[in-house]
């Protein structure tokens, strides 16, 4: 889209109370998927070769600009979400299903979004129970924001087959109540959690309204219901605009990064522990306060991953030396219950081929090695780069070893954040604009 229509987005968001800083990032992955074409930066050595299952065309129905990871259903089909296109131009939910020989997938669109009031940009999809999907929309709903202030919805499957029913659930009004949904994550108790980029309580540097919330929606008789459990800021050094993100563990704790706030205002990881009684308030804990320094970095963007042996992993975008290129971190969990994690940079992009803004919620493999993209760095063919796929392995004295799977030859393919999850052994991705259309692909490679 144009500079304009970026100023003019920023505008209407703080015209109507928003922190604007605090919307910034999930304003700006908007604009470049509805309204322009976004280049990126510079790297090099591959070793493989990502191969195209599906190019959307944006004709005849089909979507365009895939922004979202894929998920996969038992048979091994493929689901997710393309952020425009469709019967109208909001965005859709498709399903891919493999061949099952030697011939070519083929696409179902499950679900064409109508905008306003029907929502508009689907975001991240999960399973619920019995195969439910569940998601948000970051527009459309309600329409006391500029252009909605966004929706929760479930799509559910036909028995035997057939077109899939879609409900909002949920109709985000702005203000104290939050706009701005990131994506959503089924909690323990079957609770749908996750973040709005804007809105809550008011106070803090975010004047009238607050920099942000985390939600639960439960479900009792047919009836959803939302909560707040958290709103940004609640104390002094608490963090500003929660990122699309969060992450369960095993014992029910809420992980998630925010873009600001914090000690320095480079951000900060937190974690939300449930209350001990039901109804009760939730605890939340600074894990990390980034201080923009070298070593330490600062703005992360994507979400976090857990390791099995509670381990954190996460990225920033900013690396605090010159080249700010971002780094990728690991939080390990105190000894005792209460103490302090330890902070560690596992690894800092140089940026060039190297890789530089890594964007993406890392995913990990049995063996405790991590994937994930950035934004910039690899081919010079871009003005900063045209992204990467990365690989980081664990060393036996605490080193990780980075490994460029692929460097993308030009801007048409663009991969976004949280684009690599893995499946059976392969690496599955969705790219932004690559295709024989160049409206985006689904791709799978071998790591």
């Amino acid at each position: 889209m144009s500079e304009h229509r970026f100023a003019k987005l920023l505008h209407n968001a703080d015209s109507q109370g928003i922190f604007v800083d605090n919307l910034r990032t999930q304003i700006f992955r908007s604009i470049i998927l509805l309204f322009t074409t976004f280049c990126l930066a510079g790297m090099v050595a591959q070793a493989q070769t990502p191969k195209t299952i599906w190019s959307f065309t944006d004709k005849n129905g089909d979507g365009s600009s895939p922004l979202a990871p894929v998920i996969f259903d038992s048979s091994g089909a493929v689901y997710s979400t393309t952020a425009i296109g469709g019967v109208g131009t909001f965005g859709t939910v498709f399903k891919l299903t493999p061949p099952s020989g030697s011939g070519s997938w083929a696409e179902d669109i499950l679900y064409h979004f109508a905008g306003g009031s029907d929502g508009q940009q689907p975001m991240d999809i999960v399973f619920g129970a019995s195969g439910v999907i569940y998601s948000t929309t970051y527009l459309g709903g309600s329409d006391l924001c500029y252009q909605g202030c966004g929706t929760i919805f479930s799509l559910t499957p036909a028995s035997g087959g057939g077109s899939w029913t879609k409900a909002t659930l949920y109709e985000f009004t702005g203000g104290e109540d939050g706009q701005a949904p990131g994506n959503v994550q089924v909690g323990p108790n079957g609770a749908l959690f996750g973040t709005t980029a804007g809105g809550g309580p008011p106070g803090g540097s975010c004047h009238t309204v607050g920099c942000g919330t985390v939600w639960e929606l439960s479900e009792s008789g047919g009836v959803w219901t939302k909560t707040l459990i958290h709103g940004f800021p609640a104390a002094t050094g608490d963090g500003h605009g929660p990122n699309y993100d969060i992450v369960f563990d095993s014992s029910g704790n809420l992980y998630g990064t925010t873009y600001y706030g914090g000690n320095s205002n480079y951000g900060t990881v937190f974690e939300l522990s449930p209350p001990a009684v039901a109804g009760g308030a939730w605890t939340e804990t600074i894990l990390h306060s980034f201080t923009g320094a070298s070593g330490d970095g600062g703005y992360p963007i994507g979400g976090l991953t857990l390791g099995s042996d509670g381990f954190v992993y996460g990225t920033a975008s900013y690396s605090g030396v010159a080249n700010d290129s971002g780094t990728a971190f690991s939080l390990t969990p105190p000894a005792k219950s209460g103490g302090a994690w330890t902070y560690k940079v596992i690894h800092s992009f140089a940026g060039g081929k190297d890789g530089a803004t890594p964007a993406t919620t890392m995913t990990l493999d049995a063996s405790g090695n991590l994937y994930g993209t950035t934004w910039n760095g690899g081919s010079s063919a871009c003005y900063l780069g045209c992204g990467t796929i990365f690989k980081l392995e664990p060393g036996g004295s605490g080193a990780w070893t980075e490994t460029i799977l692929h460097d993308w030859a030009n801007s048409g393919q663009d991969p976004d954040a949280s684009i690599v999850t893995l499946h059976d052994g392969l690496l599955y991705g969705t790219s932004e604009f690559f295709g024989a259309a160049k409206d985006g692909t689904v791709f799978t490679m071998t790591p």
